[in-house]
Order: C-alpha cells, then structure tokens, then sequence
C-alpha cells in the first residue's frame, strides 16, 4: 500500500513538473530577427527574445553554438541580444541587452557555447526551457530572407505580416477627436489653402515631400524665414528620375536663405529604411497639419483658374496630432540615410497651363475624429477601413496594379469583397499615357473589374478619369470615401507604396467632409466618356474604321488600273 502511495506521489510530481514546464513555456518567444544587415560582417544582428520571468533556464541555439543566461538574469517585457553592442548602437541609437562578442563594457555577455551566428540566407533558431523545445523557427520556411529587413512576429501570430527594414519606425495606430479643419482639392483651390497656411506660421514649419519644383511656393517658405520662422525640409533624394534641375534650383534657393534642407538617400552601411520617402505634409506651429496628395509642384498646387493635376487635400488644427507628425517627421529626419543637400541653380523654364474654371471651394470643419496611417507602420488601416464599409465605397486613385508573384492587389481584392456584400463600389483611375499605354495598367484594371461584375452581378465598376472632359491635366489623387469617413494619402494602390515607402495619410470620420470628397468624386466619374477599356473588352473602332479606309482605297485603286 505504502508503494502505492509512494508511486502515486512520484506520478503527481512527474505531473506538476511538466505542468510547470509547459505553462512556463508560454511566457516566452523569439518575437525580433535580425539575420541579414547593412553592416559589413552582420555586426549588428540580432534576436528578441519576449516574455516576463527568470532567463537561467532558457536556450537559444542555432545548431552550431548555444546562448544561455546566467543564474539571476531576468526579463521585463522582452530582451535584445546583438552580436555586437556597439555596431547595434550605431545603428539602432541605443544599446542592447545582451552582446556575444564583448565590445562594449557596460553590456553584459550571456554565456555563449561553440559558435553561434546566424547565417544570412537559410538557418534555424530553437528556444528551450529546461532543455524542452518551445519554439523553432527557419529561414527560408518561417519567414523569407531579405537584406536589411527586421523579421517581426506579430500577436496574431504571424510573422512579417508588414515588412520594417531596419532603422523604420513602428508607430501605432491612434485616433484623435475634436479636430477642426479644411478640406480642399486641386486645382480648384488648394493653391490658396497652402499660401495662406504658410503665412500663418510664426514659429515653425517641417516640410516632408517626395518633390519640391514650385520656386514660388519655396518663395512662401523663405518668406517665412525671414520673419523668424524655423523651417525644415526632409525630401526624397533619389526620386524616379533623379532630382530635377527645377528641384535643384529650389533646394538652393531654400538653402540660400538659411533654411535646413536634407534628402533621405541613404546606400550601403548608411542605408535608408524606406525605399522612397514618398509622403506629402507640413506640420506648422505644432498645431496645423497640411497633409495632401501632391508633390509642391506647379501642376500640384496650381494658381487659381488654371488646369491642374488633381489632387485631395486637408489643413487640419489639432496640438495632439501635429505632435504626432512632428514625433514622425524627426524619427525619419535623424534617422538613418539622410542627409544634408545644397542644391545647384539653373535657370526654371516658364511653365505653361490651360485656363480651368473652378468648381470647389475650401470646405470648413469641426468636431471631427482623425487618424493618422503611415506606411509601412499602420498602412493595413486601409484594409480595415473597407471592410468595415457597409453602404458606398468611392475610390480615386492614380493607379492600382497587382503584387508581384501574379497576387492580386489586397486593397482592390477588399473592394471587390466589399461590392460581393452588397456595398455600392465606384472605382476612378488615371487615363494619362503612362498609365494606360503598357499592359497590366489601369485599362486593364478597369477591363478585369467590369468583367468581375459582369460575371458576378455585384455593384462594382470601373472608370478612366475623361480628362478632356474635366480640364484636369491627370489624376493624381489617392483618396477613397468610405460611408461617412475619407482617406487621404500619398499611399499609390501597388505593392512598394504600402510596403516600404514611408508614406503618410489622414482617415477622417466626418459626414461633411465625406459629403464634400463625394461631390468632387461625382464630378468626375460624371464627365466620363464610355470608351473601350482594353483589346478584350471590345473592338477598337478607330483602328476598324482605319483598316476599312485602307480597303476602300485599294479597292479604288485596283479597279481604276485595271480600266485602263
């Protein structure tokens, strides 16, 4: 009986040692990778490893060597081990936790076996307690190698469902209310919006833009700056076809007056986190917010009673938001790749516009809850934002193309899942050249949406922007309204935008300002003129019409020399 008792006993202990073992397990994770670095000889990798409670039974191996951690050691939310302390500094601006190879001395070693450095294209991580495995990850397999990127696992579980490189930033979604505003478009009256928003400054402005051409809106600036103004500007330095001789003269001129200009450009060692810095706003004061989907360009923010791009914009007055954008504006203007640009002078060519009659004017607001999307940190807010549409969704967008790899666009797919519940979708696009003449361009987009419809009998459809009919010179919104919320932004609809620009927008909950962006949005899918959207979704006429030209006078000629 006593044996009995004794082997019960062992049972219940064997029992609640596993027990321990396998809910301790839980506590942690390796939630951070970095494998592939900018640095030369991957100084700076490093691992994450998250979870509350005492490191000494842990174990991270890779194969080859093994880290463990000495008795005492502890984590409070998580741990950074770097391969070296003071490379991960470099880059990082802070130090980490834990270093392997000692070069810094106030970082302390955990205790390293064999040799334990994590290969750049394909290897393993294994976590163990008490020497159980908890967690194995590989490359490729859990996640796809890239250089320079910071694998992630997210709280759902799943890793690298956004893409940082490393030095980017990871700000999180937030929404603020009570936010008064202006709402505007261009050509129609966004130049005077920008005039008057600049002039207001009495103490600072950060400028972002991905092109800067317009030496009379950098006149406004420099205006500013003579009075008093701190004015920074953060530009794209290496743009689709480099920096232009116009954007040349116009950093020189900024600079020729004091003004601080920089450029995120970034190669090698000094690599910038973003592939373009590709947003479009002004922070003034710290109390307004300019935001808008033009570059600072002529056609951008057109003069009164010319033609112009189309584009969306927002002033907006809250203290919290611009504190917000101005924490953004300086993470991307000290980080990494950026640096200072003075610019050459060279003589701008007049700049030539058709006469346009305005249509809109500024809409005032209040009262009203924003919030902000940054690409790659919160860009998935999209996505969101559709699929909890229920009545319309009105999409104006420069363009859309699919992913690579043949995957179809995740925005345009949320749409067209949006149509597929019943909810009114309308889908405008750019028809200047560049975005109709290749294939897989907006015709064809247009073309595979109509058939989409046609086939299901779902409430979506697709349009050209009719530019003769609008006076507009090219679409070059990205807008969208939702029910009674707008989104304006820089993000374009394919897959580098999203992904790894820094990009940046506004969503607004306002049935005003979503009125207000509906009626432009009406205005122009109204001047729209039915036209073939590719060689599938019908003939083309002129070249028809063309072809049995060339019949007819062959025809002619054939009869007139066989009379003779």
């Amino acid at each position: 009986m006593a044996a009995c008792i004794f082997c019960t006993m062992r049972l219940i202990t064997l029992v609640l040692v596993v027990f321990i073992c396998v809910t301790t397990t839980a506590a942690f994770q390796i939630t951070e990778v970095y494998s592939d670095t900018y640095l030369d000889g991957d100084a700076d990798e490093y691992l994450v490893i998250s979870g509350d409670g005492p490191l000494s039974s842990l174990e991270v191996t890779d194969g080859e060597g093994q880290i463990t951690f000495p008795a005492g050691a502890v984590s409070s939310g998580s741990i950074t081990i770097a391969r070296d302390g003071e490379a991960f500094y470099k880059v990082n601006g802070r130090y980490p936790d834990y270093e392997l190879i000692g070069m810094s001395p106030d970082v302390p070693e955990p205790v390293v076996t064999g040799k334990f450095q994590m290969a750049n294209q394909k290897d393993e991580l294994m976590l163990k307690e008490h020497g159980i495995l908890i967690q194995n990850l590989s490359w490729p397999g859990t996640f796809k190698p890239r250089k320079g990127q910071v694998h992630v696992l997210g709280p759902d579980g799943i890793w690298d469902k956004r893409v940082f490189i490393s030095g980017a930033s990871r700000f999180m979604p937030v929404t603020f209310s009570n936010v008064t505003g202006t709402a505007f478009v261009s050509p129609d009256c966004g130049r005077a919006v920008f005039e008057q928003a600049v002039s207001s400054a009495r103490r600072e402005i950060l400028v972002n833009v991905y092109e800067f051409t317009d030496p009379e809106m950098a006149g406004l600036l420099c205006q500013a700056f003579s009075r008093g103004v701190k004015v920074t500007v953060l530009l794209e330095g290496g743009p689709v076809g480099g920096i232009s001789s116009e954007e040349q003269t116009v950093i020189a001129m900024l600079c020729s007056v004091g003004i601080n200009v920089r450029v995120m450009a970034g190669t090698g060692e000094d690599h910038a986190p973003f592939r373009y810095d590709h947003a479009k706003y002004l922070v003034i004061d710290g109390k307004d917010l300019l935001l808008t989907t033009e570059n600072f360009k002529e056609h951008s923010f057109q003069k009164a009673g010319f033609a112009g791009n189309r584009g969306w914009g927002v002033l907006v007055s809250s203290p919290d938001l611009c504190s917000y954008f101005s924490k953004v504006f300086y993470s991307d203007l000290n980080g990494p790749g950026v640096t200072d640009i003075q610019g050459n002078r060279s003589e701008i060519p007049e700049y030539f516009a058709e006469a346009y009659k305005p249509v809109f004017a500024p809409l005032h607001f209040n009262d009203s809850s924003v919030t902000p999307v940054l690409a790659p940190d919160t860009s998935d807010l999209i996505v969101s934002l559709i699929n909890e549409t229920r009545s319309r969704l009105y999409i104006e967008e420069a363009y859309i193309k699919h992913w690579s790899h043949g995957k179809r666009n995740p925005y345009l797919k949320s749409a067209i899942d949006a149509a597929r519940r019943g909810v009114e979708v309308k889908i405008l696009l750019d028809s200047y050249y560049y975005n109709i003449e290749e294939e897989n361009d907006n015709d064809e987009i247009a073309a595979e949406i109509t058939a989409i419809a046609n086939r299901e009998h779902i409430p979506i459809e697709a349009r050209l922007l009719d530019l003769s009919g609008t006076g507009l010179l090219k679409l070059h919104a990205k807008g969208m309204i939702a029910d009674d919320s707008i989104l304006i932004s820089s993000i374009n609809w394919n897959e580098n935008s999203p992904s790894f620009n820094r990009e940046a927008g506004l969503i607004i909950e306002d049935p005003n300002v979503a009125g207000y962006f509906a009626s432009v949005f009406e205005q122009d899918w109204n001047a729209y003129k039915k036209q073939p959207l590719s060689h599938e979704s019908g003939p083309d006429i002129a070249k028809i019409g063309l072809a049995g030209m060339i019949v007819g006078m062959l025809a002619i000629l054939y009869l007139w020399r066989h009379r003779r």
